[in-house]
């Protein structure tokens, strides 16, 4: 339960097809009247039953916050594939949260599909029982699919009651597909082994079939019967329409909701026996039946989407270019950002963190980055077992709630939660584009980022000497020269301290050269903290090490602050740590020459450390 309404969690793919939009109208009406609401979990392509290469967007499925969850709807051949299915109806029961599968079976789980057998015996004997049919013919689908296996079975069993005999040469293999379908029938043609009668296993198949014979010079149905499988709204604007079975997702969706509505969730095997359609390519005349509406509409879509993916680009490319998670939000674009939200995993927009190779935390820390209602959006804690702001307000209005996942480079980012309130086919088809925007936005937006705090470290890298911190001699060169030709005003007064640690080869000899290298940072450290963060100090030599002051400096503080440092780090280390530092008093201006001034404080640093050597 969420608040007052029970809520079915609905898993599948594509919502923006029209048999799948059907499906989610009907379901959506007859539950909200009920008191339940649908959320709709969703990815936007099939996976086409590769289990070894689960895409991320598939992570969708983890954010159903199975607490709020009273029932899950998974649609097997949507999704299409087993690992996620299995994932899916797992976790599901592990929370105690009953499953029906669409299309599918599963341990646990009730199963709803059609009587595909049914459905197809039907078809052939209408062609058998109704016209004079000397030759029937099928065209399967795959060879080894239990979907074509059964349907060649019934096939085989109805012309053999009506005294055919069954082989193998009455049989092609179209593969469930537009162009193998075609070089099937090519074939058959070729062969001079037309038959009279096409029984093909989908409608995709028979469309096609179709225009093969009519381009080879056969007329359909006169001189050849076809039929098809399905009930795909394309065979209602072929010409001629294609005889077929409507395999009906509203039909499917009152079974779905019946079973929801019952409250008995006890396991079942659900089946519902698919309609017939006779129409003209099996000779019966035309149906009167049109679905125009839906297709009209939805390929509309595709003509105004084209200024849409221009839009896109553009958005993409200014989310590129900025540098905060609130200016990614300000350059997405408002004809896009209408009715929702989104919740991103924090760490994309960590700019010293790889994201998209970094192993995956188990505990992700997820923000609102954005939000369609809030008057300025800034990256907030949020919690994505909420789904989203304002959940129970947007519930009211009865409309499905859309979540699809944030994924880049395979990696998942996040969600965004849609609660359009209309079931326009067109805003549904938009969700697909739109979430892939985002994803490619912030995607690209945290690479960038992190290519910049790389850069930013190879730039530290090559200025500055990895010991000590200092600048090393290269990169103290030019920055000392800029800061020369950059004064405002000339003759500045210019202060160099050297030091020099004092018995480095005996530090060695009795501590290691770890101890060494500890001794030498200590000095560095030294240096730098008593120069102030304007000196300009650099690693000169391996032991070696001067700080440039411009302005007036109290030599004797900072020499003084300098001993008193390095007897602190003294006894931290456990052995003496020393050093020699020479003065050299100059003025800086553009002529000043900084190979002789670096000669004049090596020389009053090589009579210091004499000076000290010879009171020892």
């Amino acid at each position: 339960m969420c608040g007052k309404y029970r809520i079915a969690a609905l898993c599948t793919s594509r919502i923006y097809a029209p048999e799948l939009h059907s499906f989610i109208t009907e379901l959506n009406e007859r539950l909200k009247d009920a008191g339940w609401r649908l959320w709709i979990f969703c990815i936007n392509a099939d996976l086409y039953w590769e289990e070894d290469h689960i895409s991320a967007e598939c992570a969708v499925f983890d954010f159903i916050p199975y607490d709020k969850v009273d029932l899950v709807v998974y649609m097997d051949e949507k999704v299409k594939s087993r690992r996620v299915g299995e994932h899916v109806t797992c976790a599901a029961r592990e929370a105690g949260t009953p499953v029906i599968v669409v299309d599918g079976a599963y341990e646990g789980c009730s199963d709803l599909r059609f009587n595909f057998a049914a459905g197809f015996e039907d078809l052939v004997r209408h062609v058998l029982d109704t016209h004079p049919v000397r030759n029937p013919h099928f065209m399967a689908g795959i060879e080894g699919n239990p979907f074509s296996d059964e349907r060649e079975a019934v096939f085989k069993k109805v012309i053999e009651e009506k005294g055919f005999r069954f082989d193998k040469s009455r049989v092609s293999y179209g593969q469930f597909w537009a162009n193998p379908a075609r070089e099937a029938v090519q074939k058959l043609i070729d062969e001079q082994c037309v038959p009279d009668c096409i029984i093909c296993a989908n409608d995709i198949m028979a469309i096609n079939v179709c225009d093969i014979l009519r381009e080879n010079g056969y007329n359909v149905p006169k001189d050849v019967i076809v039929t098809g499988f399905d009930g795909y709204d394309e065979v209602f604007l072929t010409h001629p329409q294609i005889t077929t079975v409507d395999c009906s997702n509203a039909e499917m969706a009152v079974a779905c909701a019946d079973k929801i509505l019952s409250g008995d969730h006890a396991i079942e095997n659900l089946r519902i026996r698919p309609r017939l359609i006779v129409t003209e390519s099996c000779g019966c005349p035309r149906c009167a039946e049109e679905r125009r509406s839906t297709i009209n509409r939805f390929n509309d879509s595709f003509y105004r989407y084209q200024d849409d993916v221009r839009m896109m680009h553009e958005t993409i490319t200014g989310m590129l270019t900025v540098s905060t998670p609130e200016e990614v939000v300000s350059q997405m674009h408002q004809k896009f950002t209408s009715s929702m939200s989104i919740i991103i995993n924090r760490v994309c927009f960590m700019s010293d963190r790889n994201f998209f190779t970094e192993k995956e935390e188990e505990h992700a820390q997820y923000g609102l980055l954005y939000d369609s209602e809030r008057e300025k959006n800034s990256l907030t804690d949020f919690d994505p077992k909420n789904l989203l702001p304002q959940l129970m307000q947007r519930m009211e209005k009865g409309y499905p709630l859309i979540i699809q996942a944030l994924d880049y480079m395979n990696r998942a980012m996040g969600y965004i939660a849609y609660f359009y309130e209309t079931y326009d086919i067109t805003r549904y088809a938009g969700t697909a584009g739109i979430t892939e925007m985002v994803s490619m936005g912030i995607g690209g937006y945290s690479n960038v980022k992190y290519q910049g705090y790389l850069l930013e470290r190879m730039e530290e890298m090559y200025r500055f000497d990895a010991l000590t911190g200092l600048y090393n001699r290269l990169a103290f060169q030019e920055e000392f020269e800029r800061r020369r030709f950059s004064l405002d005003r000339q003759n500045i007064p210019l202060l160099l301290i050297m030091a020099d640690l004092d018995h480095l080869k005996q530090v060695n000899d009795e501590h290691g050269h770890n101890a060494g290298d500890a001794a030498i940072a200590a000095v560095a450290h030294a240096l730098s903290d008593a120069c102030g963060e304007e000196a300009l100090c650099v690693r000169f030599g391996g032991d070696e090490m001067i700080a440039f002051i411009t302005g007036e400096a109290d030599e004797t503080a900072i020499l003084d602050k300098i001993d008193k440092e390095l007897e602190q780090k003294s006894r931290e280390l456990g052995y003496t740590v020393s050093a020699s530092c020479g003065v050299y008093r100059a003025i800086l201006n553009q002529n000043s020459d900084i190979k002789e001034m670096v000669r004049r404080v090596d020389e009053e640093m090589y009579r210091i450390k004499k000076s000290r050597r010879a009171q020892t």
